[in-house]
């Protein structure tokens, strides 16, 4: 596992692709966080959206080259920013309609609902990133 900072207050984090790669970035995550002084409601947010991020490439993609996921947050002064990168290809990603019924496919429209936008990029595997307000 390597973990990166650098001069924009960023954290990258390459963990195995594996199930137990979700706790353990919730955990990282929640710890820098509350290092800063983010509200818990912020963190628990950030939790929640960072897992089903992961859970959607460990689910939907393909490791890296190095066998990993990554994770990644930057604290701004507007926003927190979140990314996971896997070695997948997708055409599309979109939040479905959430109804009592489905079975999965509620992540990304639990993403939609919690952040203030989110969208993907396919460069090298597929990168999906969140922005999460906190002020």
């Amino acid at each position: 596992m390597g973990r990166q900072h650098d001069q924009d207050t960023c954290v990258t984090v390459h963990l195995p692709y594996h199930p137990s790669s979700v706790r353990r970035a919730r955990h990282l995550l929640a710890e820098d966080l509350r290092r800063t002084g983010v509200r818990e409601s912020v963190v628990d947010d950030a939790g929640l959206v960072v897992s089903e991020l992961l859970t959607n490439g460990l689910v939907h993609g393909s490791p890296n080259a190095d066998r990993t996921i990554a994770v990644s947050w930057c604290l701004r002064p507007e926003c927190l920013w979140l990314s996971v990168v896997d070695g997948g290809s997708v055409d599309e990603l979109k939040a479905v309609q959430l109804n009592d019924h489905a079975l999965s496919g509620r992540g990304l429209a639990i993403v939609d609902h919690v952040c203030d936008r989110w969208g993907f990029e396919r460069s090298n595997g597929t990168r999906v990133t969140a922005e999460l307000a906190y002020a």
